[in-house]
């Protein structure tokens, strides 16, 4: 009998992706050009560029929009492209922007664009407040997606005039079939604030535009997908697992994963802010 170390790990590949294809409830999409984009000078500019030139809709969401110079940026570039015809609907968390007051919305309102809030405080259901919406998303016409972890806000612009640097953060530009799937998540979410977006609106599919294959896990309100996912991508890692996150918490059982897995000769790295607004959350 003979064994082949290459059949093994082949097949121990296949079934981690098998793995993650259940707990993720997708499979990944080809066909894509990817560009990441590191800290809000650059996301900021790729994300205006990419509302100026919608020419059908813009779908926008985010935690917290601050109304200051950066959020006046997006109010005007939004409410432009609504009067110039474009569908923008703009999905905000209720908490996340509660300092944001109802002018700034109201304007985006006047100039056309529909304006919901993820949901509002109830004094009926005091509990139901703890189910936030996290994504910070635009998508152009089901062709262009902008996804990542900045709020919009001086802070990720950074106060020169102050020495203050942008808050370190990403995102990635995805052009292509994938952008329809980010598309169809904002879909989801919209329509748990109110009516679902129209049918005739919804696209099917767009023609790729690179090479590259990209998964999107849904990680919608009260979902556990992506945190399964990470999970599993930690549980399978075999050379190297570098994690970064602003606020990590880690359930224990992915910090016993992690934990494992550096024992087992893993190169496990954890990057956290050393300073942070919530201060358990840094180093």
């Amino acid at each position: 009998m003979t064994h082949s170390v290459e059949g093994d790990e082949t097949e121990r590949r296949s079934l981690l992706q098998r793995a993650i294809d259940r707990a993720a409830a997708t499979r990944p999409i080809p066909g894509n050009r990817v560009t990441l984009l590191q800290d809000g000078p650059a996301v900021y500019d790729a994300m205006l560029a990419q509302i100026a030139t919608a020419r059908h809709y813009v779908h926008f969401e985010n935690y917290i929009i601050h109304d200051d110079a950066t959020g006046r940026r997006f109010h005007a570039a939004l409410a432009e492209r609504a009067r110039a015809g474009v569908k923008v609907r703009v999905l905000y968390d209720w908490l996340g922007c509660l300092g944001t007051g109802r002018r700034f919305w109201h304007g985006l309102r006047e100039a056309g664009c529909e304006v919901r809030a993820f949901n509002p405080f109830s004094p009926f259901h005091p509990f139901r407040a703890v189910t936030r919406d996290h994504r910070k998303l635009v998508v152009a016409d089901g062709r262009t997606a902008i996804v990542g972890g900045l709020c919009i806000g001086d802070d990720w612009m950074g106060r020169p005039e102050e020495g203050l640097e942008p808050w370190r953060d990403t995102a990635v530009l995805v052009e292509g079939p994938a952008a329809v799937a980010l598309d169809n998540a904002f879909g989801r979410t919209w329509g748990l604030t109110g009516p679902k977006l129209p049918e005739e609106e919804r696209i099917a599919t767009t023609p790729p535009m690179g090479d590259a294959a990209v998964r999107v896990v849904v990680g919608e309100p009260g979902r556990q997908r992506a945190f399964r996912v990470l999970e599993y991508l930690a549980a399978g890692a075999r050379r190297r697992l570098w994690v970064t996150d602003a606020y990590l918490l880690p359930p224990a059982r992915l910090f016993e994963v992690m934990a494992l897995a550096e024992r087992d000769g893993v190169d496990v790295r954890v990057l956290v802010p050393g300073a942070s607004d919530i201060p358990w959350c840094g180093t």
